[in-house]
């Protein structure tokens, strides 16, 4: 038989709070029968935190007859207490001084929803303190939020939350099953405390390691599997969350994921008129969800017994936490240019060696040099980026050297970058499509079309991109997936073609030259058209030279079948990332091929693959748009996110980048915000928000996308 079992009956020996005649300090005021400062004591609780066994253990504390409970929800318990008055009956409370009535699940109502309206409750205990007894109410934050303004102008004085566990009640749960439980509690303790908050949860975490040995040495998956099990056994989302909660602390609690996140939310004016002042906002959003409350009051004076409880958030709740995890962060950074002409952070006209001196000091360096510094920052502020997505240009021109800079440079920012819950640690990090500059020009009218893509596959090994060295469309890497929170990327190779010949008579020219390279090295062929020069061709002709000089089109195209393998699926939020534009950015550039020839084709099949977000590069613009194609099937409107050039000299506004941020709430529910972050005056500054949901028409503020849908 079972000896932790988070949901079975009360048992004065199990009960690791008020058992054994203890009354701990925080409880002490009303179980020995203290007089509130309005008409009832109120303890705020979580729904699944045990309050039926507060309600027991308090009754057991208390003499014989001391002690009327009654639940509000039962009509049969209302009925045998005859406290009708509770529920608006005009009748007399059959109560006398020196009693403790506890009133547990109120179900209190918002005005015209269904339920108790909180001043009738309200009513019945002002008449129930007329009889010198004394009432206390279990209710959920939401339940509080509605009852406190009816009880009196010092209710917030009466107000008790139960603290976490301390070091005594865990121990004494362990102690069931001394053999292991102790270890784990240590290790929880240290390492994941909330799961120590109440005596639920911390049952639930030793019931699953009861039920399944093997992961006693596999805490990580032991508390997944206990976040499952309060999930679908327990309903502690459905009846914490969305029935404990309130719409101001689910907003709430939702706000402050975005403001972790480094996003200015303004609190809802709605919310705040419903819940008060500002601090009352703050509380909202779970501050004080457990232990003493700030400013004082019954609560925070019943803890000066030194015991060294302390409170905690309703983000720190270890079940919640993964309902409603941190804020994925993604940079969306393009057009680096490693090798090329890059922006300098500091203007040194003075070329003597005090002016480089001086500029030294002043912190000279590229954009790509302040990026790194900007991203170390970030860091340490606990707002590095989780992933990042390169879309192109990401060298000068493909040569090694050029190469090993952007190299050096990746595998630097791959080390800089914040740890996240739901990313495994073999997901990949940083994510490339290739652009018309990492194409090698030189090769592009080798035999083979896949040639020109093969420097940038070898440099980059290991990073996942489109593989356009594959002549297989079918065996190209597509979807990067991060199924530990429903979001992947599409990889989509728009420079396919680059470099392509303008001329026939080029073709032409190569022809002869490779004849001559064949009939100098003895027939056996002269290396094609890769090199500047190989052993036994003409001493004359330079090859890499003479095809660089051909007259050149860079068109972008996507595949064909590349966009018919492009799919929706369930459950996960799609971005695309590829370096040319899909619709042209508010600049005026006269050149052939400037865009994807087959855009049309690509935004049909990436609206019906439901893609949230396209991010491209190639402008050095930063840009944004949203799109929705008419009769092209059920609405569902894209947005596209141009980047600025992060390094390049060769822009028209400043450098920056792109920053993603991705909300997800329970198993499938998505909210997308992007924002352009720009190198001013040597600073890192951002830009405004646009924040939408998933094929959404229109974007919406973040206060407004952290209410209720």
């Amino acid at each position: 038989m079972s000896v932790f079992r988070p949901s079975q009956s009360y048992r004065a020996d199990l009960d690791i709070r008020l058992g054994g005649g203890r009354t701990p300090s925080w409880i002490r005021p009303p179980a020995e029968g203290a007089a509130p400062n309005s008409a009832a004591w109120l303890v705020v609780m979580p729904r699944r935190a045990g309050k039926t066994w507060l309600a027991q253990g308090i009754a057991d504390l208390r003499p014989d007859g001391g002690t009327v409970r009654v639940d509000l929800r039962s009509s049969a318990s209302v009925r045998k207490t005859r406290l009708g008055c509770l529920t608006g009956v005009k009748s007399a409370p059959p109560v006398q001084e020196g009693q403790l009535v506890i009133v547990d699940e109120p179900a209190l109502a918002r005005p015209g929803g269904p339920g108790l309206a909180p001043e009738v409750l309200a009513e019945g205990l002002h008449r129930i303190g007329d009889t010198g007894a004394t009432a206390l109410v279990l209710a959920t934050p939401a339940e509080s939020a509605l009852l406190v303004p009816h009880l009196g102008p010092d209710a917030n004085k009466d107000v008790l939350r139960p603290p976490v566990l301390d070091a005594g009640e865990s121990a004494r749960m362990a102690a069931r099953a001394p053999q292991w439980a102790p270890a784990l509690v240590d290790w929880l303790r240290d390492a994941e405390a909330g799961w120590m908050h109440t005596p639920f949860l911390l049952e639930l975490v030793l019931h699953s390691a009861e039920e399944r040995p093997a992961l006693r040495t596999d805490p990580e998956a032991l508390l997944r599997a206990a976040a499952e099990v309060a999930e679908d056994r327990h309903e502690y989302i459905q009846q914490w969350f969305h029935n404990g909660l309130g719409e101001q602390h689910r907003a709430a609690l939702r706000a402050a994921r975005w403001r972790a996140a480094g996003l200015p939310v303004p609190a809802d004016p709605a919310v705040r008129a419903t819940v008060g002042p500002a601090s009352a906002y703050r509380s909202a959003a779970g501050v004080t969800a457990y232990g003493a409350a700030s400013g004082g009051g019954a609560a925070a004076s019943a803890d000066r017994s030194g015991r060294g409880r302390t409170g905690a958030s309703l983000a720190d709740d270890p079940v919640l936490a993964r309902h409603l995890p941190e804020v994925l962060r993604v940079h969306h950074i393009s057009d680096l240019h490693h090798g090329g002409r890059l922006s300098a952070t500091v203007d040194t006209k003075d070329r003597t060696q005090a002016g480089h001196k001086l500029a030294a000091l002043a912190g000279a360096g590229t954009a790509l040099d302040s990026y790194l510094d900007h991203v170390r920052q970030l860091a340490a502020q606990g707002r590095a980026p989780h992933l990042v997505v390169v879309t192109g240009d990401i060298v000068d021109r493909p040569s090694d050297a050029h190469g090993a800079l952007a190299r050096a440079w990746l595998d630097e920012l791959a080390g800089l970058l914040a740890a996240h819950r739901d990313l495994r640690p073999d997901d990949p990090r940083i994510l490339l499509v290739g652009g018309n500059h990492d194409v090698s020009w030189d090769l592009a009218l080798d035999p083979s079309p896949q040639a020109r893509h093969h420097w940038f596959a070898a440099t980059f090994a290991g990073l996942p991109h489109p593989d356009l060295q594959l002549a297989d469309l079918r065996a190209r890497r597509l979807y990067v997936g991060y199924p530990g929170f429903g979001l992947r990327f599409a990889l989509l190779g728009s420079a396919e073609s680059g470099g392509e010949a303008a001329r026939d008579e080029d073709r032409e020219r190569l022809r002869g030259i490779q004849e001559r390279y064949a009939a100098a090295a003895g027939g056996t062929g002269g290396g094609g058209t890769g090199g500047g020069g190989t052993a036994g061709a003409p001493a004359d002709v330079d090859v890499a030279a003479v095809v660089r000089d051909f007259e050149r089109h860079d068109p972008a195209v996507i595949a064909r079948g590349v966009l018919d393998r492009l799919s929706a699926e369930r459950g996960y939020v799609t971005v695309a990332a590829l370096h040319h534009p899909l619709t042209p950015v508010p600049t005026v550039e006269v050149a052939p091929y400037s865009g994807v020839v087959n855009a049309g084709q690509a935004r049909r099949a990436l609206a019906a693959a439901r893609t949230s977000l396209v991010l491209h590069g190639h402008t050095h613009e930063a840009f944004a748009a949203a799109e929705r194609l008419l009769g092209a099937g059920p609405p569902w409107t894209v947005r596209i996110a141009g980047a600025p050039a992060l390094a390049s000299r060769d822009t028209d506004e400043r450098n920056g980048y792109n920053e993603l941020f991705v909300a997800r709430e329970g198993g499938g529910t998505h909210t997308l915000a992007v924002r352009t972050v720009r190198l001013d005056g040597g600073q890192w500054t951002p830009g405004d928000v646009y924040a939408f949901r998933p094929g959404a028409p229109t974007e919406r503020t973040l206060t407004d996308l952290c209410a209720d849908a």
